[in-house]
C-alpha cells in the first residue's frame, strides 16, 4: 500500500458517519439540525440516547481513532505517515465526505489515535479533563484545556518529534472545528464575542442548555 494510500485510507475511515446513521435509524433524525448540529457520539447522547452514545463512542475511539493507526504501523509505515494516517482520520471525522464535509467534534477519535500513539500524554488528558470537570462541572472547557496541554506533555516527557507534532496538530484540528462548526449559529450579536464561546464552550450562547436542547425549528436559521 502506498503512503497516499494509507492517508487516503485513514481518511475514509474517519469519514464514515456512524453517528448520521445512527440518528436516522434510531429515531430518524438528522443529528446535525439538532442541539451543536455536530454529527457525534455527545450529540447522540443528548437526542437519541445515552447507551447509544456510548457505543458510538467506542466505535469513534477504536475504530476511526486507533484501527488506522494501528493497521499504518502494522504494515510498516513510516511514523511520519502514520502521524498523518491519525489527523487523516480525525479530518475525516469533522469533515466527512459522505457528509459534505460536516461530522463531529473530532474527540472521541483523537483518543483512539493517542491510545495508540502517545497514551501516557493519553492519560494526562483524561486526568486533566476529569478534574477539571468534577470541579467546575464544564466539560467543554476543560476538554479544551486537556487537549491544549497534550503538546506540553510530550515536551516534558521529552517524546519524539513527531509525537509533538502530532499532539499539536490535534490542537489545531479540534479548535478549528470549534471555531467553524456544521452550523452557524442564526444568533445576531459581536462575532468575536460568538468565537470565543466557540473556542472555550463549543457553542454559539452563553446557556448550555439552550445550545444542546435545540430542535430544528430552532436552528433553521443556521448555514
Amino acid at each position: 500500500m502506498t503512503e497516499a494510500g494509507i492517508i487516503l485510507l485513514a481518511y475514509l475511515i474517519g469519514s464514515i458517519p456512524m453517528a448520521y446513521l445512527v440518528g436516522r435509524r434510531a429515531r430518524s433524525l438528522d443529528i446535525r439540525r439538532y442541539g451543536s448540529g455536530n454529527a457525534g457520539a455527545s450529540n447522540i447522547w443528548v437526542h437519541v440516547g445515552k447507551r447509544v452514545a456510548i457505543l458510538l463512542g467506542v466505535f469513534d475511539v477504536f475504530v476511526k481513532g486507533a484501527f488506522p493507526v494501528f493497521l499504518a504501523e502494522r504494515i510498516g509505515a513510516g511514523p511520519w505517515i502514520v502521524v498523518m494516517a491519525g489527523l487523516a482520520t480525525m479530518v475525516g471525522h469533522n469533515w466527512s465526505t459522505y457528509l459534505r464535509f460536516t461530522g463531529g467534534r473530532g474527540v472521541t477519535v483523537a483518543l483512539g489515535v493517542l491510545l495508540v500513539l502517545a497514551w501516557k500524554e493519553l492519560a494526562a488528558l483524561v486526568a486533566v479533563g476529569l478534574v477539571g470537570w468534577l470541579i467546575f462541572r464544564s466539560s467543554a472547557l476543560w476538554v479544551g484545556i486537556a487537549i491544549a496541554l497534550t503538546p506540553v506533555w510530550s515536551i516534558i516527557l521529552g517524546e519524539p518529534l513527531h509525537i509533538t507534532v502530532l499532539c499539536t496538530a490535534i490542537v489545531v484540528v479540534l479548535a478549528a472545528k470549534r471555531l467553524l462548526p456544521n452550523n452557524f449559529s442564526a444568533h445576531e450579536g459581536d462575532l468575536r464575542k460568538v468565537l470565543i464561546h466557540r473556542l472555550l464552550y463549543d457553542r454559539d450562547i452563553s446557556s448550555r442548555d439552550e445550545w444542546v436542547y435545540r430542535t430544528p425549528t430552532e436552528t433553521r436559521g443556521d448555514g
